[in-house]
């Protein structure tokens, strides 16, 4: 598989799934070939996924590729995450932003949190779990700068700890 120099359409270059079925020459030459095209296939689909990891205090690659502006310029996706203990109860707290050397060419694509509050033994029903984003929830709010991240509790959730994840392009501009 040989891709296109500067690709009209990145979309175009993979298929995000594997073949199933194969037509494999009997020569040597064309099996070199075809085992050679189908690693770089299985590769790429293998390669260019959602990557699930997540570690406090390092940056980490996603597996996402933005094709904008102009589809000559691959720009890679990272993620972040900050861990907070305990939540407010009923104010303001401030955290460091967990995402290094923040320049100009720095773009979210992506921003959440999610809160826990474990249930006190299994079975007991007094867990309690959910995601909030910058607004629209009006118990818990947040605000993301180069330096810090701000929380606004409205309610006591003291009880809670929580994650807020930030996915992000180095090269967004």
């Amino acid at each position: 598989m040989t891709a296109p120099a500067q690709p009209n359409d990145p979309s175009n270059l993979f298929s995000p799934f594997l073949e199933s079925t194969f037509n494999i020459p009997e020569d040597d030459a064309g099996l070199k070939a075809f085992l050679n095209d189908k690693l770089s296939s299985i590769t790429d689909v293998a390669n260019d996924k959602k990557i699930g990891m997540y570690v406090q205090d390092a940056e980490n690659f996603n597996g996402e590729k933005w094709h904008y502006i102009s589809p000559k310029k691959v720009r890679n996706g990272y993620q972040a995450i900050a861990y907070v203990a305990s939540l407010p109860n009923v104010g303001v707290i401030s955290i460091p932003n967990p995402i290094p050397n923040i320049n100009e060419q720095f773009v979210v694509t992506h921003t959440w949190g999610s809160a826990s509050r474990p249930c006190t033994s299994i079975g007991a029903g007094d867990g309690n779990y959910f995601s909030f984003y910058t607004l629209g929830n009006s118990n818990i709010t947040y605000t993301l700068s180069d330096t810090t991240i701000g929380i606004t509790t409205t309610v006591d959730l003291s009880a809670y700890s929580a994650f807020i994840v930030i996915e992000y392009l180095r090269d967004g501009i």
